[in-house]
């Protein structure tokens, strides 16, 4: 396994215009032990020739010694209007030549960003699934096509369950198409247990992003707590600094045949540089420890 480092982590400032992605990545490549980088569509510069963006930010990231992990695009395959669908479809197929241009082969879809009010309770979770995995496929197909795999993260209600993620593996049913382990996810979104959500889920991993927390059954009265819908309260930690069990979480995918990158997602609460850095170091640490570092 390799460690690298998603662009989400520097968000607020992306959004802000303090940073851009050549920013973050440069910082990656040069103060943290990360071996790649993850850039999301949504923080290019609008301004801006994406092909030229990509091809800068391949050539920053290769001149550091590093990789392009995977790219991450933004989509909304759960809306109901199927034209609105289709047009997403199209987007997304185009920015498959963009993963080509940075250099990678692993490219990650968010399958439904939003969904009207109500949506969800009239038609049921199955038959969102279905509608999303319909559309989906033309994405996978484009894909295979270019030797590209497509990543689906387990995130928010439609596929924040283990088994949810696993129904939607089965209806594609590609061999260019797989699971975005967030490993605390699981917990965060419906309550699993993390652990063995991953266990439930670790044949089908593709590529993988780490955050981590503080975990209580109960407020703890401490700075930094929220109560998640779940009842959990939590507190961001730095990767590796927290409750989640990395050693546990990692030999698991690693044992089912995992041997991908696993991307720091957020910081912790402190400095993000700082918080960066440590998540970074945590997981080379513990990958080493476990024997599956590459």
């Amino acid at each position: 396994m390799k460690v690298g480092v998603n662009a989400y982590c520097f968000n607020k400032e992306l959004v802000a215009g303090e940073l851009s992605m050549m920013d973050v990545a440069k910082f990656v490549g040069e103060d943290t032990e990360s071996q790649a980088f993850e850039p999301l569509v949504r923080y290019w510069d609008e301004n801006r020739d994406v092909t030229q963006q990509a091809q800068e930010l391949r050539k920053l990231v290769e001149d550091l010694g590093g990789f392009i992990a995977c790219y991450t695009l933004d989509s909304n395959f759960g809306v109901p209007d199927e034209a609105a669908r289709q047009e997403c479809v199209e987007r997304c197929k185009r920015e498959l030549e963009i993963a080509k241009v940075l250099g990678t082969d692993m490219v990650r879809l968010d399958p439904c960003t939003s969904l009207p009010e109500g949506e969800f309770e009239r038609v049921g979770s199955d038959a969102l699934l279905k509608r999303i995995t319909d559309s989906m496929v033309g994405v996978v197909d484009a894909a295979a096509d270019m030797d590209i795999t497509i990543a689906i993260e387990n995130h928010g209600r439609l596929v924040g369950r283990s088994k949810q993620v696993a129904q939607m593996v089965k209806l594609i049913d590609r061999p260019n198409f797989g699971v975005n382990i967030d490993f605390t996810n699981f917990s965060a979104v419906f309550g699993e247990d993390h652990h063995e959500a991953t266990a439930l889920v670790a044949a089908d991993v593709k590529h993988a992003h780490a955050k981590d927390y503080d975990y209580r059954d109960s407020d703890p009265g401490e700075e930094g707590f929220r109560e998640l819908g779940t009842g959990i309260w939590v507190r961001p930690a730095a990767v590796g600094d927290g409750d989640a069990d990395y050693h546990r979480l990692l030999r698991a995918v690693a044992d089912a045949g995992f041997d991908g990158t696993v991307c720091v997602e957020t910081p912790g609460p402190a400095d993000p540089y700082d918080g960066v850095r440590k998540g970074a170091a945590n997981l080379r640490r513990i990958m080493g420890e476990l024997g599956v570092a590459t």
